[in-house]
């Protein structure tokens, strides 16, 4: 179809079959964004046009037309009827969501949950740390259930939190209420940050009793398990564990195929031993690794293709630093932590992995460490440093230049 208005819709479902038309005529129309979307009342009636649709057009109708309950839209409620999906990033997906052992039975509840909305877990609630993917499955979930026709909400607790605050100012907390009580799916992720906030949480209480009790989907995603969430009422945390509670972490084969996949997704053809840097600079954070392998595309991935490391290298790194800062080189294999040989030692660590392929373990032989976590700590103080400190800027340039026109 092009690009379609009612007008042109109607005529080309007339030139298709005459009694779609008349089928089509009992549905509320609206025109957004280059869609038709079809409101009824009538749940049977929705499936009926779905199908019949489906059976003309094939899939492909869906990136068109759009399929909806009405819902309590009938109260006539400002921002009701808006859209039938917000918050939602259509680049998450339940195919995109790369699954292992730390993941998988969040991943499995996730889809199940999406599959039958309100009937299975309600509520779903994922905790874990920082960049797990907590909010992919959310999203997920959200874009799955959007394609059934279902009215979605993704929000943070925040950003909910200030919506309440808005409408409480602006005397509109009924149109509030209504029109988080209209929704099918809501998705409330960061739930920790409703810590304190009274007046948040008793809106949300009786947001959540509404919906749960008219077997509405609801979930939501936490950094800490529900007993572990702190100035948040006592119902609420009940309410929170009467469903299901999923922990998603991330264990190093799962972290191992996110990389791969990331950078097949940005066309970078890498060797197992950039791989391998990559899980070694990168931490559990899938948005780190994420901005890492940009910054790969960006600037290329050449400097990690470096020649074999050799021991000479490292050796000869450790010299030039130690001669620039007027120790010995015995001194940064050594145990002295004062502040002159520590940042230099921090220095030597931070030009073996830049002008070599070391990995971070033969780093830390080279130097006499035990642990490679210290070689890790070091880099990241001088990239940390050298991005506030001109003059620290000014030394490392030097000494790369200086020592990689040597090795």
């Amino acid at each position: 179809m092009e690009e379609l208005n009612i007008k042109t819709f109607l005529s080309y479902v007339e030139r298709v079959d005459r009694g779609l038309l008349s089928l089509v005529g009992k549905f509320r129309m609206e025109e957004r964004e280059g869609k038709i979307f079809l409101f009824t009342e009538d749940r049977k009636l929705k499936e009926n046009i779905e199908s019949f649709l489906l059976t003309k057009f094939g899939n492909g109708f869906r990136d068109k037309v759009v399929v909806l309950l009405e819902g309590e839209e009938s109260d006539g409620s400002p921002g009701v009827r808006k859209k039938a999906a917000e918050g939602l990033n259509v680049k998450y997906s339940f195919n995109n969501f790369v699954v292992g052992e730390g993941n998988r039975l969040a991943y499995e509840v996730a889809l199940e949950v999406a599959n039958s909305p309100g009937s299975l877990y309600n509520p779903l609630f994922i905790y874990g740390g920082v960049g797990l993917g907590k909010t992919h499955l959310l999203q997920a979930i959200g874009n799955f259930c959007v394609e059934k026709g279902y009215h979605v909400v993704y929000k943070s607790a925040n950003d909910f939190s200030e919506e309440m605050v808005e409408a409480i100012k602006t005397g509109s907390v009924k149109e509030f209420r209504n029109r988080y009580r209209s929704i099918d799916l809501l998705l409330l992720d960061d739930i920790q940050f409703l810590s304190g906030k009274t007046r948040t949480q008793v809106e949300f209480f009786n947001i959540f009793n509404h919906m749960f009790l008219k077997e509405k989907q609801i979930v939501l995603a936490s950094d800490r398990h529900p007993k572990e969430l702190k100035d948040v009422s006592d119902r609420l945390v009940s309410r929170f564990e009467g469903g299901l509670v999923v922990e998603i972490c991330l264990d190093e084969l799962t972290k191992l195929e996110i990389i791969k996949r990331k950078l097949c997704e940005l066309k970078i053809e890498v060797q197992d031993r950039i791989v391998e840097s990559l899980m070694e600079q990168t931490s559990n954070n899938v948005r780190d690794i994420e901005g890492t392998i940009r910054g790969l595309k960006l600037r290329g991935v050449e400097h990690l293709k470096r020649k074999k490391v050799s021991v000479n290298d490292l050796e000869k790194i450790k010299l030039y630093t130690a001669v620039h800062f007027g120790i010995e080189p015995e001194e940064l294999t050594g145990s002295k932590r004062s502040k002159k040989v520590n940042r230099a030692r921090h220095i030597a660590f931070y030009l073996c992995r830049k002008l070599t392929d070391a990995s971070l373990i033969e780093i830390a032989r080279a130097f006499n460490r035990n642990d490679h976590s210290t070689v890790i700590y070091g880099i990241r103080k001088i990239e940390e440093e050298r991005r506030k400190d001109r003059k620290l800027n000014y030394i490392i340039s030097f000494l790369e230049k200086h020592i990689g026109d040597r090795l």
